[in-house]
C-alpha cells in the first residue's frame, strides 16, 4: 500500500464520502499523521513486547534501509550523514539497527553504536579493527573513524514508514512500510485526530477575530 492510498482511505473515512476540492485537511498533513501513528505503533510493539516476552524488540517490518547516503566530513576524525528522518526514542540505540559504509559497492565497514554518554569517553576505548564508532543527534549520523571517508557511502538500517528512497516518509507515492495488522491502528489515530481538528470552529470572516 503506498502512502497516497491510505490517505485516501483515511479521508473518505473523515469525510464520509470523496474529500472536496477545497477540503482544509491536505494529503501532506494527512501524512504528518501518519507518520505520528506509526510512531505510537512502534512505541506500543516495544512496551507490549517486553511485557508478554519479558524482552523489548520491534518487529522487522518496521526496518527500512536506505543507501549511497552521502558522508562529509564534520570537523578532525569526525563525519556526518544525514539521516532520512529523526530516529525513534526506542532503547538505547534501537531506532538504527545497523550502519554500514560502502566504497565502489563492495568494499563494506560495519559500525559499532555509541549512546551519548558513551560518546564522552570514547577516546579512551580500545580500537576494534575493521570498525568505526557512531552515534545519532536529532536527523544527524555522526561517525568516529581516522579513516578518510569521502569515497565512501553510508547505508543505514532504520525505523521508518519509508521504503525505498531517502525521501520515502514524504514521498506519498512510496510504500508505506507497516505491518498490515498494524494499519488498522494508524488509521484509528489519525481519523481521530482529524475528526477533533474538524470540530474546531473555522475563521470565516478573516477579520483578526477569533470565533
Amino acid at each position: 500500500m503506498t502512502r497516497y492510498q491510505l490517505i485516501e482511505q483515511i479521508l473518505r473515512a473523515v469525510y464520509g464520502d470523496q474529500p472536496r476540492d477545497d477540503s482544509t485537511i491536505t494529503p501532506n498533513l494527512v501524512n504528518q499523521y501518519i507518520n505520528q501513528g506509526l510512531a505510537l505503533a512502534v512505541h506500543n510493539q516495544y512496551k507490549e513486547s517486553l511485557q508478554i516476552d519479558g524482552v523489548s524488540y520491534i518487529n522487522n517490518s518496521f526496518y527500512s534501509t536506505y543507501k549511497n547516503i552521502p558522508i562529509v566530513q564534520d570537523q578532525n576524525l569526525l563525519w556526518r550523514v544525514q539521516l532520512p528522518s529523526v530516529p525513534l526514542a526506542i532503547g538505547r540505540n534501537d531506532a538504527v539497527a545497523d550502519v554500514r559504509l560502502v566504497k565502489n559497492n563492495n568494499e563494506g565497514i560495519d559500525g559499532i553504536p555509541l549512546s551519548i554518554n558513551q560518546k564522552g569517553y570514547q577516546f579512551t576505548m580500545k580500537r576494534i579493527p575493521n570498525r568505526f564508532l557512531y552515534y545519532y543527534e536529532g536527523d544527524k549520523l555522526f561517525i568516529l573513524s581516522s579513516l578518510l571517508l569521502n569515497l565512501y557511502t553510508a547505508n543505514i538500517t532504520l525505523i521508518s514508514g519509508g521504503g525505498a528512497g531517502n525521501n520515502s516518509t514524504t514521498d506519498l507515492n512510496s510504500t508505506l512500510n507497516a505491518p498490515e495488522d498494524i494499519i488498522p491502528l494508524i488509521v484509528e489515530y489519525v481519523v481521530k485526530a482529524l475528526m477533533a481538528m474538524r470540530q474546531v470552529p473555522q475563521d470565516i470572516t478573516n477579520d483578526g477575530v477569533s470565533n
